[in-house]
Parts: structure tokens; sequence; C-alpha cells
């Protein structure tokens, strides 16, 4: 029986690649867009008579709740994929700009993360955040995108409580996931990898940790990346 894995945030960029890399493996996928329009790169891979495609924005708590009660149970991996990069400087943005970047990087996520926790299969299942190197405080040496930074970092820190509220008893795995600085429409042109080696890097870390039973925080290469 194939395995089965859910990819949040999936209309283009590293979330249109891990559906494209994991029904090149196999996988049963569901993919989520925000709006029904976003579906139509991923209708069109290869595969995706294996896709099933859902509406969810993950700063909506209604959708949030439809998608788990949507969703099929058990899923042996879910991977949250969503961020904006924000305002430049904590100091020149507005409140409202500040608010709406923590609900799209941080709570959005996570509140759908304990949504849907109960749905990964146990012992061997996995819950997956896209996370980045910047939210890594030890890593930290030039003070840049700190807005960004701090998202990172906030995420980090609820994942490692979800795992110990939510998923460790379970033996579900949490992954913190840096996909590397890869040329996307957030990344730029300059970046150092493309999409397709991240997301089959990233693809490769999840299928390593299936029944690790821990909350890591790794790049897409399998380097652990300190807090």
């Amino acid at each position: 029986m194939p395995q089965s894995i859910l990819i949040v945030g999936a209309s283009r960029g590293l979330g249109l690649g891990l559906v494209a890399e994991h029904l090149k493996r196999g996988f049963d996928v569901i993919a989520t867009v925000r709006k029904p329009a976003d579906a139509a790169p991923l209708k069109a891979l290869s595969g995706a008579e294996r896709l099933t495609v859902l509406q969810a924005d993950v700063t909506s708590d209604a959708d949030i709740a439809r998608l788990a009660a949507d969703l099929p149970n058990p899923l042996d991996i879910v991977f949250i994929n969503a961020g904006v990069s924000g305002p430049k400087s904590v100091t020149e943005a507005t409140a409202d700009e500040l608010n709406a970047v923590m609900q799209t990087n941080v709570f959005g996520p996570i509140r759908l993360a304990h949504a849907l926790a109960g749905h990964v299969r146990e012992q061997t299942g996995i819950l997956a955040l896209m996370s980045s190197a910047m939210g890594s405080i030890g890593e930290n040496q030039n003070g840049a995108m700190a807005v960004y930074r701090a998202t990172k970092t906030a995420q980090n820190s609820f994942a490692r409580s979800l795992w110990l509220t939510a998923a460790k008893d379970r033996g579900v795995t949490v992954l913190s996931v840096h996909p590397g600085w890869v040329k996307t429409d957030m990344g730029g042109s300059g970046a150092d990898i493309d999409v397709e080696t991240s997301v089959t890097g990233m693809a490769d870390q999840l299928a390593a940790h299936a029944g690790a039973k821990v909350h890591k925080f790794v790049d897409y290469s399998g380097r652990e990346i300190a807090w």
C-alpha cells in the first residue's frame, strides 16, 4: 500500500516541488492551495492521478477545521509549508504588518499542526514544518531580516512544545526543516541551490527520520542546526 503525505502550501516553489518529488516516489499525495485557481500547476504534474488537491488558508480557523475534518487517517507524513518574508525592520513596520507575518509564519502553521497531529501515523509518522536556518539564534551572525528570523525562531519553539505535548507519546517525529537557500521567489535567483536539489534532500530526510521519535532542526542535507 502506498505511503501517504499531506503537503500544505503546495501551489508553487518548494511546496510544488515536494509534491512532484513524492509523486515520483510513489506516494499518495494530498496538497493544499489557498485558492482553487492555484491548483493548475499541481494537476499538470506527472502522477497527478495519485494527487488530491484541497483548499486551505493556514491563517483561517474555519479552513483549519475543515481540512482536519476532510483528511483521511492516518497519514504517514504531514508537511506544513507556509511563510512570507515580512517587513525588513521591526522598528519601521506597522503593528498590522508584524501581526500579519506572525499569523502566516507562526500561529497559523502551529495551530494547523496541532489540529492535524492526531492524523499522523503512530510510531513511524512525521509532522514536519518548513523552518529556516535564519531561525537559529546560535547561527545568527549578522542580524539581518530580524522579523523573519524571529518568526522562524518562534515557530521552532512552538514545534518543540507541540512534540512534547501532542506527538511524543504517540511516537510521532517532529522535524523543523531548513530547505537551504533555494532559487525561489523568496530566495531569489542568486541562491545556492535549485528547487529539485532542495526537495530531493528534504524528502530523503523525511524518509530517514521515520520512526526516530524525536524533534530535530535539520537542513535538506541532514545537517543538524543549532537552536
